[in-house]
């Protein structure tokens, strides 16, 4: 399909409906419900992008006949408002990330005070892979898999479902469905790029196809890797623009360029909306051809995860599927057109050494990225190395690994694990000696992201 056809299908309206059957409760009302977004207190900036997980569910609770009520917390702190605005509903579904799990924990409680014959829900990738910490809790009901069919199961078998339970999604979900943008205000929102206001937007769902041994895969509700329609994502990025007045765009997709075809189309009828991106990809996937692409395409910023420039721990440990050498060569092709580059570390990843870590010094040293962040490995539920501690080089203690989780302290001076060569304490002064020789600070602030003026 040509770039033009793409364009000129852009006057068409948003829509929520989707080609599923529309869903009506079949009780004498249908249940009340409320979608509780939680605040991100241990985020630097919270409000830099919205959560775009509870927007799907609303829009897809919507298709089916449903009228939810989304309350953002975001930024906003998260106590309880004084007016009860949040009561009287029937369920209350929480969209929650391991580092807010404690505070919609408390949230939950405090609700359930005032309101004791409501159902609560929870959902999110922590709670797909680790549902008994939230039934252990009191949560009435554990979301597994996608939240929008796991969801919809709830709200449709309302009241005869049964509390203590989990509920796995059993479909897939139609990837064309838009966000319920109108459910919040996303000019609450706060970050730019390119000296544009910015906003969030996938273009894909489901999993990622690679297999890194960090990496805190789903196990249960494994979605397969599905593309929305050029044309789907294409009216949702000028709804944006029209209606919120946003000028550019920050792709949440796990990696770009897997279908190559298909996103060299799409940035270039982002170029013809004069709408710069940042994206994330693998240093695999973009040789120099298409790392010209993305710059004549108006990419402000690409990412790439090395984790580690020690080869043994790349390529053996990680199973990153990638080599240190197609990094610096990303890294050499971007510099040759312009391009800025981030590139994420991981410190303290099992086997971790004083002969690696300055391995990874040698090499920011020597290829200097615009950008990066370092952040001290936290092994979490669904990965390889949390599963399979036993075979990796690795330690921790239990309990200070889960304070780590539910703080979110795994990104700023806290560390749980040690290594046969270093211990937790040296692995973060590793991360204060790197952050110190280049330059990094805390947050990370670059010339591209700051707040909207």
């Amino acid at each position: 399909m040509g770039e033009m056809n793409l364009l000129g299908k852009l006057s068409s309206p948003l829509r929520l409906e989707t080609q599923h059957t529309r869903e009506r409760y079949h009780g004498s009302d249908p249940p009340k419900v409320a979608l509780i977004q939680p605040d991100s207190p241990h985020l630097l900036v919270p409000n830099s992008f919205p959560g775009l997980g509870l927007l799907y569910v609303s829009a897809h609770l919507k298709n089916h006949g449903y009228n939810p009520s989304f309350f953002d917390f975001t930024a906003k702190g998260n106590e309880i408002y004084s007016g009860k605005k949040v009561d009287g509903f029937d369920i209350y579904a929480f969209s929650s990330q391991i580092t807010q799990f404690r505070d919609s924990t408390k949230m939950m409680k405090q609700l359930k005070e005032r309101n004791p014959d409501a159902y609560f829900v929870i959902g999110g990738p922590f709670i797909s892979r680790s549902p008994e910490y939230a039934l252990k809790e009191g949560w009435d009901i554990a979301g597994q898999g996608e939240g929008e069919d796991s969801l919809l199961q709830v709200v449709n078998s309302f009241p005869k479902i049964k509390r203590g339970s989990t509920v796995a999604a059993r479909d897939f979900v139609d990837p064309n469905i838009f966000p319920d943008w109108e459910s919040i205000n996303p000019l609450d929102y706060i970050y730019q790029l390119e000296g544009k206001r910015c906003i969030n937007i996938m273009t894909k769902r489901g999993n990622c196809p690679y297999h890194c041994t960090f990496c805190a895969l789903q196990e249960v509700g494994v979605s397969k890797l599905r593309s929305r329609t050029l044309e789907n994502v294409l009216q949702e990025v000028e709804f944006l623009r029209e209606r919120y007045g946003f000028g550019s765009l920050a792709i949440y997709d796990d990696e770009i360029l897997i279908d190559k075809k298909r996103d060299e189309q799409f940035f270039t009828a982002l170029k013809k909306l004069d709408m710069p991106y940042r994206a994330m990809t693998r240093a695999n996937l973009a040789d120099e051809r298409y790392i010209k692409m993305l710059k004549e395409t108006g990419c402000a910023e690409v990412c790439i995860g090395l984790e580690s420039a020690d080869p043994f721990i790349h390529e053996i440990v990680v199973e990153k599927g990638t080599t240190v050498q197609h990094h610096t060569d990303f890294l050499k092709n971007a510099r040759k057109y312009g391009l800025r580059v981030k590139t994420f570390l991981i410190l303290g990843l099992p086997g971790e050494s004083l002969d690696s870590v300055n391995n990874t010094k040698k090499w920011l040293r020597e290829n200097r990225p615009e950008n990066f962040d370092t952040s001290i490995f936290t092994p979490y539920p669904g990965s390889l190395i949390y599963k399979m501690k036993e075979n990796y080089e690795i330690e921790w203690d239990q309990e200070q690994l889960e304070e780590i989780w539910f703080s979110g302290e795994a990104q700023y001076d806290n560390c749980a694990v040690k290594t046969p060569h270093l211990s937790s304490k040296d692995i973060v002064e590793i991360q204060k000696e790197i952050q110190g020789e280049f330059g990094r600070g805390k947050g990370g602030t670059t010339d591209y992201w700051g707040p909207c003026a």
